[in-house]
């Protein structure tokens, strides 16, 4: 009887095992993993393949025509002013990596290591440049300390302390010091996590050997934590090399052009050379890629089993009178960084016009009522507009963002080939380059599609730029929830997608809505993109702060800025809320 049945089970037996191969193919899991793959890899590698291929292209003197050649490379050293704005360039980026990493690596020593008072408290403080817009605090830090018209300027003239001028934030060391505190934040938020991490019998060893606390500090604590530290200042170097708002108010109209300054200029305008604006471009990337390459190849795959272990918590430092000392240097952080240029807008916005001078007979609510009243005449036009366009391309962008974040980080961790580390590399890339190049690439790919001058470019340079930052927040906690729940959903007969919304995307909903929200506040603040794509009728609000800052008064554009400032504020304490106390820093 067995032996009749063999010849009929044969050619069932052939038919099912090839049904079943290209099921396995064409299943829920592979098509959406192939079309994010195929969307993140177009999104993030066409621009910048079109970037490499107009660098090669050389406008004639005519302005229409274009041929084959290296002249736009030869220009970077030919240039009068393109050579000094790439030295410029380079000196804010290596000061104001000096200075973040100092205060960022201090801060971080204090809040998690002594016994400061207060430091629990201060530390949400510390993290508030980080979200904050650069351009509105070097519009701040210009009313409050430019020559003439600076608030702590006029106040020492009135008090006989100088005759001219005390402070001078008009020039590269002032790029400096802006970038640098605001940027402080992000060694910050390296290190602390390593230093809450940090085994602490190697100090205990130090000082039971008679070393005193700055020794063990400087020998044994800050070694310890130096791949965090350089990956830090990597990061920040990348970052201040490519910012534009402080350049282009504190030292591009006093002559100190850097090259995303001039990056902006050479490419937008009604001369506007692009292919010139790409080779410059490429110029900025090749110096970030560079150190983004280092930082990833060789700085953060370093680890210390000390920095590693569980089951501890480092001791806490006792600095005796010292933290008193603490205390004030952390106050004074804040002071600077967060407390005065707030306190600055807020009396500039209040005057009808800005000399310097705090006068109470002047000061009313009429800025406000022009730039978020929609009493608009024609040079107000672009502010009121940026608020609407902001808040639609930060909520559409940080929902569509952190989709993609989701399907992104699910394909990295939890499938395994060359795919995963092809796309975890796609997903550095955006970061390695900074916002002005890749709008710059954007710019130039889609300058001639349906999509251009309208705000579906933004919205796409937006995502490009920035879904990173929510993936790596959706990444951090996957990693801590077992494969084993995906996988007995799975055999229990749910389908992929059914697993990804009963299953994981409830384990991720609080790194989710957090990634959702940090992309919300970068983008309500974002700068670079925004201004190499904007077009009349798709102004965002930094752009509207930029118009006003460009076109009007110091008093609007306090007005509009301090605008800008308190609905981040109040996105940053619902992050921290809806984040934890451990937000960003763990």
């Amino acid at each position: 009887m067995s032996t009749q049945s063999l010849p009929e089970a044969a050619p069932y037996a052939e038919g099912p095992p090839q049904a079943s191969r290209w099921r396995s193919i064409f299943t829920q899991e592979a098509i959406a993993t192939s079309v994010v793959s195929l969307i993140v890899a177009a999104v993030v590698l066409v621009p910048l393949l079109v970037l490499v291929v107009s660098s090669f292209r050389v406008l004639d003197s005519s302005g229409f025509d274009t041929s084959w050649g290296l002249d736009n490379y030869r220009k970077l050293f030919t240039d009068r002013i393109i050579p000094k704005a790439f030295v410029n360039t380079l000196m804010i980026s290596t000061g104001a990596t000096v200075l973040a990493t100092f205060l960022g690596v201090s801060l971080a020593w204090i809040n998690a290591r002594t016994n400061c008072p207060l430091r629990d408290k201060l530390e949400p403080f510390n993290l508030i440049p980080f979200f904050l817009s650069p351009f509105v605090g070097a519009i701040a830090w210009h009313n409050l300390a430019a020559p003439k018209t600076g608030l702590i300027n006029a106040l020492a003239r009135d008090v006989g302390l100088v005759d001219s001028h005390l402070l001078n934030v008009n020039n590269l060391w002032g790029v400096i010091w802006v970038t640098g505190i605001f940027f402080a934040p992000l060694v910050y938020l390296f290190v602390i996590g390593s230093l809450r991490r940090m085994d602490p019998s190697l100090e205990d060893s130090a000082r039971t050997t008679g070393a005193s606390l700055l020794r063990t500090t400087l020998t044994v604590t800050l070694p310890l934590v130096a791949p965090a530290i350089l990956s830090g200042a990597v990061i920040v170097f990348v970052t201040s090399a490519g910012e534009f708002g402080v350049p282009f108010k504190l030292s591009a109209p006093y002559g100190w052009e850097t090259l995303t300054t001039q990056i902006f200029s050479k490419a937008v305008g009604d001369d506007a050379n692009h292919y010139l604006g790409a080779t410059m471009s490429l110029a900025l990337a090749s110096m970030t890629i560079l150190l983004i390459f280092v930082q990833q190849a060789y700085i953060a795959p370093r680890s210390f089993t000390t920095v590693t272990g569980k089951g501890f918590r480092p001791n806490v430092l006792d600095l005796g009178g010292w933290k008193w000392l603490a205390l004030a240097y952390n106050l004074g952080f804040i002071l600077f960084a967060v407390i005065l240029p707030i306190i600055c807008l807020i009396i500039v916005s209040l005057h009808p016009v800005w000399q310097g001078y705090i006068i109470p007979a002047d000061m009313s609510f009429r800025n406000y009522e022009k730039t978020l009243m929609f009493w608009r005449p024609d040079a107000i036009q672009a502010a009121t507009n940026g608020i609407a366009n902001s808040l639609l391309l930060a909520f559409l962008g940080a929902t569509i963002g952190m989709i993609l974040a989701l399907v992104v980080t699910y394909m990295i961790h939890r499938t395994r080939g060359f795919g995963s580390r092809v796309l975890d590399f796609l997903c550095v890339v955006p970061i390695g380059f900074p916002s002005i190049v890749l709008a710059m690439g954007v710019l130039v790919t889609y300058i001639q599609t349906p999509i251009y001058a309208t705000l579906w470019i933004l919205l796409l340079a937006y995502i490009t730029r920035y879904f990173p930052y929510g993936q790596r927040n959706v990444s951090s906690i996957m990693l801590a929830i077992s494969e084993e729940l995906d996988q007995s959903s799975r055999m229990a007969g749910a389908s992929w997608f059914t697993t990804l919304r009963r299953i994981t995307i409830p384990l991720l909903k609080p790194g989710i809505f957090a990634g959702w929200v940090l992309l919300f506040i970068i983008y309500l603040r974002e700068l670079p993109i925004s201004i190499m794509l904007y077009t009349a009728g798709t102004e965002t609000l930094s752009v509207g702060v930029y118009y006003l800052a460009n076109f009007e008064n110091e008093p609007l554009t306090a007005a509009l800025s301090m605008a800008q400032t308190a609905l981040l504020l109040v996105c940053i304490y619902i992050f921290r809320r809806v984040a934890g106390k451990e937000a960003l820093t763990a």
